[in-house]
């Protein structure tokens, strides 16, 4: 399965990308600006951006969740009292019952729902962009072009099995050695022992690599790991990532969990609440631990800014 990191072709995520790609791409212009032109800070600085504008929406869902633990006393006694029966006048009376209450508190039966989708397209193409930092910061894709090129020149390089077995390590395979998007998207995601392989395989690349890395580690470095490989390949101190991702999606979680008001454990959204409490950080964990360092950066900045939310 080919890895496609130069951008996002979903339909309408793709269009939201290329908004965010030209927000972070103009971060990132302004940090090399003031001499700081760093992939890290652009990815934080990018999310808290984004969800300080998706503030007002985050708010509105958060009162709803609150609203509808409020509601569920009365919800709850109008389910027992319909729960045995099932002909279509009881179950009108029951919506109607429903309606009522929802109406009572002035609580949208759909309105969390449309919060939601208003906000997943941009949820997602915001993850969508740091996934794909070449296809969207013009400067971090400069790195690599001359290599690109260079590597092109060569007629057989693509004939060669030291190559195209490292490219398959990286999601690449040899039909998309020919495309100079897909080999930008492999060096972007070379750690150190892949940058030394590859110079060995062409070693008449060694000019245009060594002369590249400097500006590459700069950008890429934060705080000593590499944010373009998982923490899994740089373990210290990668590994602080999905720790500090798992740590602050369960406070995010636990704040949460606290302000609906779901602390009593016989109640079954409480219970649902608690286990989510425990999984969404083993599942942070996970995720950034195997994906790439980037991401879980982005994890931990909209984990710390939801709980500033909250």
């Amino acid at each position: 399965m080919d890895i496609v990191l130069s951008k996002s072709t979903w339909p309408i995520i793709g269009w939201v990308c290329q908004i965010l790609g030209w927000l972070i791409n103009g971060i990132y212009f302004c940090l090399e600006k003031i001499g700081i032109p760093n992939i890290g800070i652009a990815i934080i600085l990018y999310t808290i951006i984004i969800y300080l504008v998706l503030t007002p929406l985050q708010i509105k869902q958060q009162k709803m969740s609150k609203m509808m633990s409020v509601m569920q006393p009365d919800l709850q006694r109008i389910e027992k009292k319909y729960q045995n029966k099932k002909d279509q006048a009881s179950q009108m009376k029951k919506s109607e019952e429903t309606m009522a209450v929802y109406q009572k508190y002035g609580v949208s039966p759909t309105g969390s729902c449309s919060t939601l989708l208003i906000q997943m397209p941009i949820l997602f193409a915001l993850y969508q962009v740091i996934y794909k930092i070449p296809g969207y910061i013009a400067k971090v894709r400069a790195f690599y072009e001359p290599i690109v090129e260079a590597l092109q020149n060569i007629p057989t390089y693509r004939d060669n099995a030291d190559f195209v077995t490292l490219a398959q390590q990286n999601g690449i395979n040899a039909a998309g050695l020919s495309d100079s998007n897909k080999l930008i998207d492999l060096l972007y995601n070379f750690d150190k022992t892949e940058w030394a392989k590859f110079t060995e395989i062409f070693p008449n690349l060694n000019e245009y690599v060594a002369k590249a890395l400097p500006s590459i580690e700069k950008a890429n470095y934060f705080l000593g790991m590499d944010l373009a490989t998982a923490p899994a390949q740089q373990l210290w101190p990668g590994v602080l990532i999905p720790i500090l991702a798992g740590l602050t999606q369960w406070l995010s979680s636990k704040m949460m969990q606290t302000d609906n008001g779901s602390k009593n454990s016989d109640d079954t959204m409480g219970s649902t609440m608690k286990t989510m409490n425990i999984m969404m950080p083993l599942m942070s964990v996970f995720f950034c631990f195997t994906f790439s360092s980037g991401i879980g950066v982005y994890w931990i900045a909209s984990s710390v800014v939801m709980i500033l939310i909250q």
